[in-house]
């Protein structure tokens, strides 16, 4: 189910011009258009230009710092229940590359293609479903794991979308 914090964080970083991208479990729902699985965070990509802008955002709405860093490539804010996971991203190189401790991933051409959703009156700036079916690869094999539980209800729910 779509988390009701994630439609007004979208809101705020488009009022504060911050580029992002939502990803994850979240995504998937707004592109699938209704419930897929059970979600644990919020996930987005930022330009990594604007990743200090995004911070100022989600602590201006309350959320605190949780671990992780901008520089390290990947951050975590908190409030209450709520986890939002800020993952920067460097788009103005080709390929497009994540900073930090995931520099080292190689992300498929294309893969960072702004494709977005209308939801309840809001643009909602995500991923292609190709370009999150991609993602969900490149990130396990990156880690060298095999795709989690939550993972393969996402692939399936996007399988339905085709292209």
């Amino acid at each position: 189910m779509l988390h009701p914090d994630t439609l007004p964080l979208v809101r705020a970083f488009a009022q504060a011009d911050v580029t992002c991208w939502l990803i994850g479990g979240q995504a998937v729902e707004v592109l699938c258009g209704g419930n897929v699985r059970a979600h644990d965070d919020i996930d987005f990509l930022v330009r990594e230009a604007d990743g200090a802008r995004a911070v100022a955002v989600l602590e201006g709405l309350g959320f605190t710092h949780a671990h992780g860093s901008l520089a390290a490539g990947d951050v975590f804010y908190r409030r209450g229940e709520v986890l939002v996971d800020l993952v920067p991203i460097r788009d103005d190189v080709d390929p497009p590359r994540t900073v930090g401790e995931l520099a080292s991933i190689v992300w498929p051409a294309g893969i960072f293609t702004t494709h977005v959703v209308e939801w309840e009156g809001v643009r909602v700036p995500t991923l292609t479903p190709a370009g999150h079916r991609a993602m969900k690869g490149v990130v396990a094999a990156f880690y060298g794991v095999e795709l989690r539980e939550k993972d393969r209800a996402d692939l399936a729910a996007l399988a339905t979308l085709g292209a």
